[in-house]
């Protein structure tokens, strides 16, 4: 059936070519100029009211198209008054209205659902379009790289050299490692690169993930269970060792020994392997101290009281050396949940070492810092003005056994670090661009 419209527009040109062949032929038989103005003006009534019809339809229509290229959906087309074509027209642009409202409702809805995935991810993503400008860069990397926004790929490299090289040189559906320094503490990011295709444009997609946490914790692990069987094997070896050699000891010194000089020989070496196998008893018993840490007592507790003790506990220490010791706790205190004991032994270790850095330092100072950071952790940070840690020492000096001490045993730090693990935070260290180290506990 035709629409009103289209009959409408059919009727006025019928009526047209009536009036047209109409006029043609009254002039042809009666030839009369009134008549011929009349037919004319009916004619002109026509041919207007066709153009209005048609205008009007065009001026709306248009409307619609700008409309839709604005995305304004919220234009409505009265349908209740006016001409039945109008009417029809207005009602129709209402429906495609209606449905392009309903499809960007729901396009916005899953917009706002994905943003908010990326957002809450604990992954940082980063987007670069083809020109390498940045589109996409979510709180996850904020809070990684500690840097609001990236506004470029170009950038990133004045940012981090070995990050803008990784991200470089990572190939799509890839994973790389990179190793980098931000804010004093050490990152190690497994970067993932997916190229996107969206509008006949490839978006370069980055996820960066820090596995620096995962790495220690497999680490002490490993180490936990080395020192299990060691400790093991080796007690297994020298508890013997050492009954057999005290009942030597004693049994030498008995009547049933004449020479003297054998005597003498056998209680030297007897003294010598009781010695040793003492020796290594000590020895042991320090590294097993490191797989047997007690369970936390968690209790909220003010970092800088657990501090303060230390530095009351260490003042001898501090006044012979004549250490100046600055300390910068918060306005308002803070408190964590922490077993005040352990977390006690972990800062004597680092306060001790941060004493034994300074014995050469003309003016010898410590600082002592507190404070919470951006992502609402807090920080307890230790430094002091030494020579600093030689870069290829840092990343070995939680390593159980390490050390660069001659009297040293290289189980403080890395018993410092499984405490800390063990309250769920984390610790690092860094040499100053001024001079000296910085021990921070993040909890």
């Amino acid at each position: 059936m035709l629409t009103t419209f289209k009959i409408r527009i059919i009727l006025h040109l019928l009526a047209i070519i009536v009036v047209v062949f109409a006029g043609v032929f009254l002039w042809q038989e009666y030839p009369n100029y009134f008549l011929a103005i009349v037919f004319a003006g009916i004619l002109a009534i026509l041919l207007a009211s066709l153009y209005a019809l048609i205008t009007a339809t065009n001026k709306k229509l248009a409307n619609f198209l700008l409309s839709i290229q604005y995305d304004d959906y919220e234009a409505h087309y009265s349908a209740a008054a006016g001409e039945p074509a109008q009417q029809e027209l207005s009602s129709a642009f209402n429906l495609i209205t209606d449905k392009f409202r309903d499809i960007r409702q729901e396009k916005e809805a899953q917009y706002q659902y994905l943003q908010a995935i990326v957002e809450n991810v604990d992954t940082g993503l980063i987007c670069f379009n083809e020109q390498e400008e940045t589109i996409l860069m979510n709180k996850g990397i904020q809070q990684l790289l500690h840097k609001s926004y990236f506004p470029n790929l170009e950038s990133v490299k004045k940012y981090n050299e070995a990050l803008y090289d990784a991200l470089r040189e990572v190939a799509p559906g890839e994973k790389k490692l990179a190793k980098l320094v931000v804010n004093n503490q050490i990152l190690q990011l497994s970067i993932r690169k997916t190229i996107l295709k969206i509008q006949d444009e490839a978006l370069h997609l980055y996820a960066l993930q820090n596995i620096h946490t995962e790495l220690e914790r497999q680490e002490v692990e490993s180490w936990q269970k080395l020192i299990r069987i060691l400790t093991h094997e080796i007690l297994n070896s020298i508890t013997p060792v050492v009954s057999l050699a005290e009942m030597a000891n004693e049994r030498m010194h008995g009547p049933s020994l004449s020479d003297p000089e054998a005597l003498d020989d056998i209680k030297q070496s007897i003294e010598a392997i009781q010695r040793r196998s003492n020796g290594l008893l000590h020895f042991t018993e320090a590294y097993r101290q490191m797989a047997r840490i007690p369970t936390p007592r968690f209790e909220q507790v003010d970092p800088a009281q657990l501090l303060e003790r230390v530095l009351l506990l260490l003042s001898r220490q501090i006044q012979d050396a004549k250490v100046q010791v600055d300390k910068h706790y918060p306005v308002n205190p803070l408190t964590a949940l922490l077993d005040p004991n352990l977390m006690e032994q972990v800062f004597i270790n680092l306060v001790k070492n941060g004493l034994e850095a300074v014995e050469a330092a003309p003016t010898p100072r410590l600082t002592v810092s507190i404070a919470k950071d951006a992502s609402g952790l807090i920080e307890i940070s230790i430094a002091d003005n030494g020579p600093g840690i030689p870069e290829d020492v840092l990343p070995q000096i939680f390593i159980p056994f390490f050390t660069t001490k001659k009297e040293g045993s290289g189980i403080g730090l890395s018993l410092s670090r499984q405490i800390v693990h063990l309250h769920k935070g984390h610790i690092f260290a860094a040499s100053r661009p001024e001079g000296g180290s910085v021990f921070t506990v993040q909890l």
